[in-house]
């Protein structure tokens, strides 16, 4: 459910972890050389720091989800019409 940019952005926050617990200076380079995106699209993502990348990503799923209209409830699929805890259905209305 990640674009591709928030793909790459968070690989560069998992590297930049492991970069920072690395002791060797030869993997260091290698790590910061191969595997960090320096695109700038990424660096826009990160610009304002790995929190709020975190929230808006999350924000920007959690906007996606299947919810019941009527209770709230996360439903068991993306296209799922019927809520899972409680009877409400919503087959004829387009959402």
């Amino acid at each position: 459910m990640l674009s591709t940019s928030e793909q790459a952005a968070w690989r560069n926050l998992e590297v930049q972890r492991m970069i920072a617990q690395c002791e060797f200076p030869a993997v260091r380079e290698l790590f910061q050389t191969r595997w960090i995106d320096r695109s700038p699209e990424i660096e826009a993502l990160l610009s304002s720091g790995p929190e709020h990348f975190f929230n808006t990503t999350c924000q920007r799923l959690e906007s996606q989800l299947n919810r019941c209209p009527a209770c709230g409830t996360l439903c068991r699929t993306a296209r799922a019409r019927q809520c899972p805890s409680c009877p409400h259905t919503w087959f004829d209305s387009a959402r």
